[in-house]
Order: C-alpha cells, then sequence, then structure tokens
C-alpha cells in the first residue's frame, strides 16, 4: 500500500500541521518561533508559529493546542 507523501510548495507556509512532529525530521520538540510579518494576519484566526527544535523548520499551530 502506497501512503500520500505531503509536499508543501515552498512559499506557503505550513499551516495548521496537526501531527505535532516535525515531517522533516521526526522530532516531536518545538518551541516559540521568532516573530514574522505573516505572524500578525494569522492571529486573529488563533495560530501562532513554533519551531522545530532540531531542524529549525517553522509551523504553524492552533493557539490552544500543547505539544
Amino acid at each position: 500500500m502506497k501512503t500520500a507523501v505531503l509536499n508543501w510548495p515552498p512559499v506557503i507556509p505550513r499551516l495548521l500541521w496537526m501531527r505535532k512532529r516535525c515531517p522533516l525530521c521526526s522530532s516531536v520538540e518545538f518551541r516559540a518561533a521568532e516573530p514574522e510579518w505573516q505572524d500578525n494576519l494569522l492571529a486573529p484566526f488563533g495560530l501562532r508559529a513554533v519551531r522545530c527544535v532540531n531542524c529549525r523548520r517553522r509551523y504553524y499551530w492552533f493557539a490552544g493546542t500543547k505539544k
């Protein structure tokens, strides 16, 4: 059985990544990401930026969700 691979376009931020595991390095350790301009646009939707501790890739999660 083949599984679908999730390939994100490089321009689009990784929104709503719900698995809480980095798809690049499989880490489960994240921390708050440094602020960027698009964070202000996504904040009204309840999204916050996090960054993988190991590979430093950036994702967005709902503000109420935990690791």
